[in-house]
């Protein structure tokens, strides 16, 4: 089974996270995008954002911000693939 990988650098400027935030500001920028920014890379099978998407699904409040990510653990960030032990301790930081 062959799989295609998309990568950020083949979407339309307009749609690349990077270049959203500087062309619009990150206001513009949704938390998939926000996020996305932060753990930088995907994987071979799901671009940064695609990533991004999963760790989003991790919050079980009913707020819409990424303020849950402060209370996850680094091995919470790590079920997620494509998120080892660093990006995680960087997320972590971030938040």
């Amino acid at each position: 089974m062959l799989h295609l990988s998309i990568k950020i650098k083949d979407l339309p400027e307009a749609e690349r996270p990077y270049e959203k935030l500087e062309l619009y500001g990150e206001k513009s920028l949704t938390n998939a995008e926000l996020l996305a920014i932060i753990i930088k890379n995907g994987t071979k099978e799901e671009t940064s954002v695609q990533v991004a998407q999963h760790i989003l699904k991790l919050n079980t409040t009913s707020n819409d911000t990424l303020e849950f990510l402060g209370d996850l653990k680094v091995k919470d960030f790590m079920k997620i693939k494509g998120i080892r032990q660093s990006k995680s301790i960087t997320t972590k930081s971030n938040m």
